[in-house]
């Protein structure tokens, strides 16, 4: 027992004093005082192979690190055999208060170019003792029998511990435990059977701010054979095997990127705290990690979409499928921004700019509000594989991406923003106002889909000169499938305006604005219902990667068309569609195609209902073949000075697309009735009828140069007195009654006008002066030209026909079933208003003199002579008429035979009638002279009497008036003895004459013809062109 006692006594007085000599230390370091130096205050040994000390200080480096150790307290057992081979085998090992570090060394690329980028986290990385920061990273070479070898089999490691590897540094009390093995010639580091329980207490990365709130991390951690400089990015991760639960503060989210790749451009920041369980295994993240960050500043970027709030952020693998994971990014409260970029800029009213001529735009606030969610689904591609990816680019190719954004129900601020819905070429934009937003979004590998609901009830909207405030939905509804080309899908997108209070701009006399025209409220609501547009093939972004990822960007548009419309909006991908959209269109009022037509020939289309649309696109815009069909509803169509109001149906078509477009409008009615605008009931009725126009450019005033194609099939004028308003209010004709039928053909250019009209009337009441006519008129009027602007028209080459005339006058009636007249129309112009202006000139033919002797029943008696013109049949003329307002005037009119001549002049005015004829029988002649009320009829020196009368400028010779108000002298002969004689004379001869023709009647018609009329203008039989059915 002594003996046991000496030699433990001689043991511990030997070994320790050894241990604490230099010589011994330097023996250590002599080993490879390259790789390894190691020191210590104070060593002791209680038993052999057993090891304490106290003031550990360690450093050394492989190559292509740096490192040192420093321990307060360590114990350890030392396998001696290992020893003599030059490995360091040590168990049991128990570390109090470790302070590690880690430095890279530099590559020897940045050393030998010293103008070369460095790493700007150099600065951050620890000095090691004794060793020189810049000496350069060396191969690592092969294992071999000199490399040494420190193995040390069962840690302990507890108390403060501090590290600082490369630019990241903290404080982590706690415990550890584990095997580690580490060759200090090759650098190569393993652990295994680790078990950790750290709490951080500080955290340093960089440049930043150290982070100071707790934090622990519990759990097992292997980690197999590695070099350090070998492993760069993702390859960290892939080293460890780690299954453990954390608890950790975190001042950025970039480590989500390693855990999982996400959409491009989509970037997450804040800060927060990260909880859960992780677990990895050769960089695989395995089924059962769950990781929660409570983030106070959470931020989330996709391309210039800011979102910013607080909220969480989950990782989650699926336990039952060890290739799936989701990231949910949930912001309880949340700001939504765009930030300028290359995209249509949309300027608010409330948008703000920084200071400076070139300054950028402020973001635009998109909406705020609650409980917005964005989730990725990632899913290995194949399962069966491991990923060799370095970069996060190179992940993401190997995994299948599902991107969803939940927007729930927003309030938008300011509405202009989302101008971006809308292409630039359109001219459509919202100008303001508040309203609400709701949507989602989802990106997959072969679809792409958008909803979203915009609504308010006091946007402010735009389209070129119309500005309107309006309660607005706008529904959303966009598919693009990669399935078959790229397709974009439509259907189901609802545009809903109502109560829009229009008022359209108008420039005032200097060039600038003037007042607002308002309109009556209405309602318009456009439903897609079918719609597959085709998208052009996406070009690959700038700088977008490399060979193989160009390639697969152009097989999968699906990532240009999200970019594009993250970049440039919703707008920027319709403005290159092709393609066709069926669609319903509900509208209160129809009249705003007449006012997109700019209105042609003073037009205007009254109706409501739901119409049928077919759009054409063609790189956005609406091109030939695009219509818009109106089902057979109540219409109203108004052109010129007229309305019809009816059953009937239109088609608005788009003939030609471009710079320059041309709108064909068809309308059809039937079962209608026309009036006039100014008339308060319609005057026309069972009208059939079918209007087209033309219009090119309405958008830069094409409605001037509109064309009109009109035919009317048919039609019933219930009263014709309706036609008196076109008559000088005080002209000595007027309708009284009847029915007539009236078609026509009607076709108006801006420069020219041609058409034909048929207007047949039966049992025609009229009024002439004091005397009553009845009969039929048929009138066929030939538009050669004229102006459909001023509503002037030539119609030279009609004619009007009178038959089964009688007249009934104040003394008798004259009974004429089988009497007829035909006005052939020469030079003729007419201005169709209200009184309407005429200028004619026409020749004239009837059938006999019965309707005018009839006008004379009042001195037949006095005359006996004026009975014999009854017997005077086909009679030619002509008549020379103006018409300006409501003064009618006939310049010249005649008929005549040969023993027969009736001439006329007169006019008609608000204040005064007057006419007067001039009859010659044979060689008698006598003048008829009408006043107002009164008549006067005198044979002296009629003809000269006539000659002397000139309407509007000579009074009637009898009862006219001077310009002065005097009465005129009447135009009397030599002496009263003369006149006496010549009144005698012409009874005389009228007697014989009066028996001549009762035994010679049936010689008139042979000498008429024998002797015609010196007028040139005879009657012309013209072909009747409405006698064509069809029409």
């Amino acid at each position: 027992m002594i003996s046991l006692l000496t030699v433990a006594a001689l043991y511990l007085i030997a070994v320790n004093a050894a241990l604490n000599l230099p010589a011994t230390r330097a023996l250590v370091n002599g080993l490879q005082p390259e790789q390894f130096q190691v020191t210590w205050e104070r060593a002791w040994s209680l038993y052999p192979l057993r090891l304490e000390l106290n003031g550990v200080a360690a450093d050394g480096q492989t190559p292509t690190e740096q490192w040192q150790v420093d321990a307060g307290h360590a114990a350890a057992s030392i396998s001696l055999l290992p020893l003599l081979q030059g490995e360091i085998r040590v168990h049991d090992l128990d570390l109090k208060d470790i302070d590690l570090r880690l430095r890279p060394r530099p590559t020897p690329e940045a050393s030998a170019d010293a103008d070369a980028d460095r790493n700007p986290l150099v600065a951050f990385y620890p000095m090691i003792r004794n060793r020189d920061p810049n000496a350069v990273a060396e191969a690592p070479p092969e294992a071999s029998d000199g490399t040494l070898v420190l193995e040390i089999d069962d840690i302990h490691v507890q108390g403060e511990h501090r590290f600082w590897i490369s630019h990241i540094r903290g404080s982590l009390p706690g415990a550890v435990r584990g095997s580690l093995r580490m060759e200090s010639e090759t650098g190569r580091l393993a652990l295994g059977g680790g078990a950790i329980d750290l709490a951080l207490t500080s955290l340093t990365v960089g440049p930043e701010e150290p982070i100071t709130d707790a934090a622990s991390i519990q759990g097992e951690i292997e980690i197999p054979p590695f070099r350090l400089s070998e492993k760069q990015g993702l390859e960290l991760m892939r080293v460890p095997e780690l299954d453990a639960r954390i608890d950790l503060p975190v001042q950025n989210l970039d480590f989500i990127a390693l855990l999982m790749p996400v959409l491009d451009e989509l970037a997450l920041s804040g800060n927060g705290r990260l909880s859960g369980r992780i677990a990895l295994s050769a960089g695989e993240v395995l089924p059962g990690t769950d990781l929660r960050v409570e983030a106070h500043q959470l931020a989330m970027d996709i391309g210039p979409y800011a979102f910013s709030g607080d909220g969480s952020v989950e990782f989650k693998v699926d336990p039952d499928h060890e290739g799936q994971a989701d990231l949910s990014v949930r912001f309880n409260q949340v700001r939504a921004e765009l930030e300028p970029g290359p995209g249509p800029a949309t300027v608010s009213p409330n948008a703000s700019s920084r200071e400076g001529n070139n300054a950028q735009p402020d973001a635009q606030q998109l909406f705020t509000g609650q409980g917005l969610t964005a989730h990725i689904h990632a899913e290995e591609v194949d399962p069966t594989t491991t990923s060799t990816a370095k970069q996060v680019e190179e992940l993401a190719a190997e995994v299948a991406l599902r991107f969803n954004l939940d927007i729930p129900s927003m309030e938008v601020p300011d509405l202009s923003v989302y101008s971006r819905l809308f292409p630039q070429d359109w001219d459509l934009s919202l100008l303001g106002g508040s309203g609400t937003l709701a949507g989602a979004v989802e990106i997959r590998s072969e679809v792409l889909s958008l909803q979203l609901d915009l609504a308010s009830d006091e946007a402010e909207l735009r389209y070129q000169d119309y500005h309107a405030t309006t309660d607005l939905l706008l529904q959303l509804r966009a598919r693009v499938d990669d399935i078959a080309g790229t397709e974009l899908h439509m259907d189901g997108t609802t545009l809903r305006i109502e109560d829009a209070q229009v008022a359209v701009e108008q420039a005032d006399d200097d060039g600038g604005e003037g007042a607002a025209q308002a309109a009556q409220p209405w309602r318009a609501e456009l439903r897609i219902i079918d719609g597959d547009l085709s998208l052009p093939a996406p070009e690959r972004a700038p700088g977008s990667g490399s060979k193989a990822q160009t390639e697969t960007v152009a097989s999968d548009p699906i990532p240009a068309v999200a970019r594009t419309l993250k970049e440039q909006g919703f707008g920027a991908l319709l403005a290159d569609a092709d393609g066709r959209l069926k669609a319903v269109l509900i509208v209160s009022e129809l009249d705003w195609i007449a006012e997109l037509l700019d209105r042609p020939l003073d037009l205007s289309l009254e109706g409501s209902g739901e119409l049928d649309a077919e759009i054409i696109l063609t790189n956005g815009q609406p091109d030939a073949g695009s219509s818009l069909w109106v089902p057979r509803e109540r219409l109203s169509l108004a052109l010129m000075q007229h309305r019809v109001d009816g059953q009937g149906s239109a088609r608005l078509t788009l003939e030609r697309g471009g710079d320059r477009p041309r709108f064909r409008l068809d309308v059809g009615l039937e079962d209608a009735r026309m009036r006039r605008r100014d008339e308060p009931e319609p005057s026309i009725g069972e009208v059939r009828l079918d209007a087209e126009i033309l219009v090119t450019d309405p958008l830069a005033g094409g409605g001037d140069t509109a064309d009109l194609s009109l035919k009317l099939h048919s039609a019933r004028v219930h009263d014709m007195s309706t036609y008196n308003a076109y008559l000088p209010e005080n002209a000595p004709l007027s309708l009284l009654s009847g029915e007539a039928s009236l078609v026509g053909d009607l076709r108006l250019k801006p420069d020219s006008a041609e058409g034909q009209w048929l207007l047949e009337a039966e049992d025609l009441q009229l009024s002439l002066s004091d005397s009553k006519l009845s009969g039929d008129l048929q009138v066929e009027i030939l538009v050669r030209d004229g102006s459909a602007q001023d509503l002037r028209f030539d119609i030279s080459g009609s004619s009007l026909r009178l038959d089964r005339v009688q007249v009934i006058g104040a003394a008798g009636s004259a009974q004429s079933p089988d009497w007829h007249a035909r006005l052939q129309l020469e030079d003729t112009e007419v201005l169709w208003q209200k009184p309407m202006h005429l200028d004619m000139l026409a020749d004239i033919t009837v059938r006999d003199t019965r309707p005018f002797v009839a006008l004379l029943d009042n001195v037949r008696g006095k005359h006996d002579w004026i009975g014999e013109l009854l017997t005077m049949e086909d009679l030619a003329g002509h008549v020379q008429l103006a018409i300006e307002g409501e003064t009618a005037t006939i310049e010249d009119a005649m008929l005549s035979a040969p023993e027969l001549g009736i001439h006329a002049k007169g006019r008609s005015t608000a204040s005064i009638r007057e006419a007067m004829l001039l009859l010659r029988w044979h060689n008698l002649s006598g003048a008829m002279e009408f006043q107002n009320e009164q008549q006067h009829f005198d044979i002296g020196n009629a003809q000269a009497r006539f000659a002397s009368y000139s309407p509007g400028k000579t009074p009637l010779p009898s009862l006219g008036t001077s310009q002065s108000g005097q009465t005129a002298l009447p135009f009397a002969d030599a002496d009263h003895k003369a006149a006496g004689i010549r009144t005698t004379a012409l009874a005389e001869s009228t007697t014989n004459l009066n028996a001549q023709d009762e035994t010679s009647s049936g010689s008139h018609t042979d000498a008429a013809t024998e002797t015609a009329p010196d007028h040139d203008h005879s009657p012309a039989l013209n072909p009747n062109p409405f006698q064509d059915h069809s029409l």
